[in-house]
């Protein structure tokens, strides 16, 4: 509960001058508590909060397709493309949380 009281108040100081993507594993659910899982659920954040972030996913889908996000390099692909998108000069302020007990 004290995280969520955190990203509530992070999110009415920031306004809409920033980026934050948040994610909470569950420890019994395989879907969602992977380092995997993890990565592309703040992918997905980023992209949909800064569309123009999305051809750092296009280039890798583009030669890969479904699988990048699902088959056994899902996690080195989609490090290559969060480490792009953190570096991309056009990514405005960004907070990111992980609940991963």
């Amino acid at each position: 509960m004290l995280l969520c009281g955190i990203i509530d108040e992070l999110q009415k100081s920031m306004g809409q001058t920033g980026l934050l993507s948040y994610l909470f594993c569950q420890a019994t659910d395989s879907r969602i508590n992977s380092a995997t899982a993890v990565l592309r659920g703040l992918v997905f954040l980023l992209v949909d909060q800064q569309l123009s972030l999305i051809s750092h996913v296009q280039r890798k889908y583009g030669h890969a397709g479904k699988t990048l996000f699902e088959d056994a390099n899902a996690w080195f692909a989609l490090s290559e493309i969060f480490t792009n998108i953190l570096n991309d000069p056009s990514l405005r302020l960004t907070y990111l949380i992980v609940d991963a007990r």
